[in-house]
């Protein structure tokens, strides 16, 4: 099925977010404005998205104690 980036944006989660390709986040962080450079791994960007998601509220904080524990 299609990355739908309106979608996501309505109803964002951590389990989408994790299925998506590098150029899907890349969208991803554009849509919000998040600042990142082009040669970033696709795991460094998704993380940014999270933060930022988080500071805004969109998302609860143990989204990323969770991806904390998920990495290590």
């Amino acid at each position: 099925m299609p990355f739908n980036l309106d979608k996501f944006v309505a109803s964002p989660s951590v389990e989408e977010l994790d299925s998506l390709k590098k150029s899907e986040i890349v969208k991803v962080a554009k849509h919000y404005g998040i600042e990142f450079q082009p040669l970033m791994r696709k795991d460094e960007i998704k993380r940014y998205v999270l933060e930022y998601l988080v500071d805004e509220s969109i998302l609860p904080s143990t989204v990323l104690e969770n991806s904390y524990h998920c990495a290590n």
